[in-house]
Parts: C-alpha cells; sequence; structure tokens
C-alpha cells in the first residue's frame, strides 16, 4: 500500500514539474515579445537566454558522459561474459584432465595387477 501511495505521489510530482516547466516556456516567450517593447528588459532576456544557453549546454555534456560510462559499462560486461566463458571452457578442461588421470591410473593398476599374475 505504501508503494502505491509512494508511486502516486511521484506523479503528482512529476506532473507538478512539467506544469512548471510549460509555465516557465509561456513566460519565455511572453518575455521576449515584451522585451520588443521595453528596451530595459533587453538585458534581463539576454541573461535569462545565456543562463538558458549554459544549461542545455550543460545537459548535453551530461548527456556525454552518461553515454561514456554506459559503452564503459558495456565493455566490462563483454569482459565479464567473455571471463565466464574462459572460466567454463577451463572448467571443462579441468574435468577432461582428471578423467584422464583417472583412466590411466586405472591403466597402470591393471598393467601391475596383470603383470603381478604372470609371474
Amino acid at each position: 500500500m505504501e508503494l502505491a501511495l509512494r508511486d502516486q505521489q511521484i506523479h503528482q510530482l512529476k506532473a507538478e514539474l512539467e506544469h512548471r516547466k510549460k509555465i516557465l516556456c509561456n513566460k519565455r516567450v511572453l518575455l521576449k515579445k515584451t522585451v520588443k517593447d521595453n528596451i530595459f528588459l533587453k538585458d534581463v532576456a539576454n541573461d535569462y537566454e545565456k543562463y538558458n544557453n549554459y544549461v542545455i549546454n550543460e545537459k548535453e555534456k551530461q548527456i556525454e558522459y552518461f553515454k561514456i560510462l554506459n559503452n564503459y559499462i558495456q565493455g566490462i560486461t563483454l569482459d565479464l561474459n567473455f571471463t565466464d566463458n574462459k572460466l567454463k571452457e577451463s572448467k571443462e578442461d579441468q574435468d577432461n584432465i582428471l578423467k584422464e588421470i583417472s583412466y590411466l591410473k586405472d591403466e597402470i593398476e591393471n598393467l601391475v595387477d596383470s603383470s603381478e599374475v604372470g609371474y
């Protein structure tokens, strides 16, 4: 029940965030229109535009860093899969070697037993 309540709260917060983003976008459009009429708002609009461009640039950098991180994790995953496969192959090889050793021991034992009987 707590999980459903938490999910509902998260959904409400996301909806509120989207609503506020729309309000900011609308205010930005209004500001651009108002700047044309009021020269004093031009500096404010320019500062806001610089800040907005800075935020966009930072988000794009984050995307690039996450892509690099994702590629790194993919590489590690591939290496781990390769290592896991090699480990399985080594275990199979070891089992085969142990079987061969057992077989050779049995042959030696049979040869020793048969040579003792012949004397």
